[in-house]
């Protein structure tokens, strides 16, 4: 059935409203898709590894490169511009295909990170850091929009709800290694050299998962001529035409997330161990505490989404972000400031699931990789770029730390009236009625 329906696509296209619209998608058996999702549940794990380990390791690396508040800063931003450049590698699966990029996006990630791990100097860590992010954030968005492309309307939200929540297992892992990997002679460095399990997935992908239906049809519909250059000054017109908005709303809302994501995720660890005194173990425990309230989070922010709706689920888990965010950067207390900790990964997982979901479904099969990815991985990613460094200068002028941290809370209070304001509601509808 899923191959008949893969062959039958483009027909079923000839005649359709506009190309790549898929009019008539048949979804796979689900089966299929529930294998599909496991395949593709590894990209989110690796993520929730990879932000935990710079979660966990902050005070240790820069210990060993003799790094301050706003050298932290600095390098976290330079770390998080790759994941800005991952919107060339997205975009290039508008015209190669879904599968062969995700394959590539998996197997360069593992590569770097276990460079990282045997870098010996800042620059080289930088470096090698730097190329991980592009692949990483490359290979989670071809994650988001195979996932969309693959399952009907009725799952969508669920199914990316699921994929989110799978970062808790990377999380556990991370968490549960650090105390021993990092105590060994190996450091911090030892947490990296554990990133290349990702190698192992290429095989599985490329034999397990077929490209998507959807680009199959829109492929077929569109001149097999054309060029690499056509495709990029396609997207740019299309952008400037009737998805131009869509795109600055998602781009802004992912903007405001960035907000609570960049110095949470960077100076959580400085904030508790040098601050307030706290143990390795006592981060390390906080640390997997915290996402599996964000896996809690996620997973009831994927049912609300296909109960009650896109607007109303996001809204409610920004305003959750923001309160919790200045509650954590404000408190003084072991518990009050893990019971805040707790809640803003739980909000914070929730709104990034949501705005993933914005981003997937508001912009048409043959820009939807590119639509995802300028919007969530490259304009969406300016917050987390600046704010690190803004976090780190303003700490010498607000009186430490964690004042600086608490007014980037800010960014999802503007989050959510903009999606009160202005974003669409798409909970039922198809993509190609989205595509409209």
């Amino acid at each position: 059935m899923d191959e008949a329906r893969a062959q039958s696509q483009p027909a079923a296209n000839a005649g359709g409203p506009r190309p790549g619209a898929s009019a008539g998608f048949i979804p796979p058996s689900r089966a299929y898709m529930w294998r599909l999702l496991g395949l593709l549940i590894p990209a989110t794990i690796f993520e929730g590894y990879d932000i935990t380990i710079f979660h966990l390791c902050t005070p240790d690396i820069a210990a060993t490169f003799h790094l301050g508040n706003e050298a932290i800063g600095v390098i976290a931003s330079i770390v998080r511009f790759g994941t800005i450049m991952s919107f060339v590698v997205v975009a290039a699966s508008d015209r190669f295909g879904r599968k062969p990029i995700i394959s590539v996006t998996v197997l360069l990630y593992g590569l770097f990170t276990l460079l990282t791990g045997l870098s010996r100097g800042l620059l080289t860590f930088t470096a090698f850091q730097t190329c991980s992010q592009v692949f990483l954030a490359s290979e989670f968005g071809m994650a988001i929009v195979i996932i969309s492309e693959e399952f009907p309307d009725d799952l969508r939200g669920r199914a990316i709800a699921g994929f989110h929540m799978a970062a808790f297992v990377g999380v556990a892992i991370a968490g549960s290694l650090y105390g021993q990997v990092a105590e060994s002679a190996w450091g911090w460095r030892g947490m990296y050299l554990l990133g290349v399990a990702p190698l192992a997935l290429v095989a599985f992908l490329r034999r397990y998962v077929r490209e998507t239906a959807r680009f199959l049809a829109m492929r077929e519909s569109r001149p097999q001529h054309e060029s690499f250059g056509e495709r990029v000054r396609e997207h740019i017109r299309l952008f400037r035409g009737p998805y131009r908005g869509r795109l600055i709303l998602v781009a802004i809302l992912a903007n405001s997330v960035g907000f609570v994501g960049g110095p949470t995720i960077t100076y959580f660890s400085l904030f508790a161990k040098r601050d307030h005194q706290w143990t390795s173990p006592q981060v390390g425990t906080a640390i997997i505490a915290a996402y599996l309230m964000a896996t809690v989070g996620t997973i009831l922010c994927g049912y609300l989404l296909d109960l009650i709706g896109r607007r109303i689920t996001t809204s409610l888990f920004y305003l959750g972000a923001a309160a919790s965010m200045a509650a954590l950067f404000q408190s003084t207390h072991h518990h009050m400031i893990l019971g805040a900790f707790m809640a803003t990964m739980f909000a914070y997982q929730g709104a990034r699931t949501a705005t993933a979901a914005f981003a997937a479904e508001l912009f048409p099969t043959e820009i939807r990789a590119a639509g995802y990815s300028s919007t969530i991985q490259t304009l969406g990613q300016l917050a987390w770029f600046i704010s690190p460094v803004t976090v780190g200068v303003l700490s010498m002028h607000l009186g430490g730390l964690g004042n600086a941290a608490a007014t980037c809370a800010l960014g999802p209070l503007i989050g959510a009236v903009l999606i009160v304001l202005f974003a669409p509601e798409t909970r039922g509808k198809t993509l190609e009625e989205l595509a409209l």
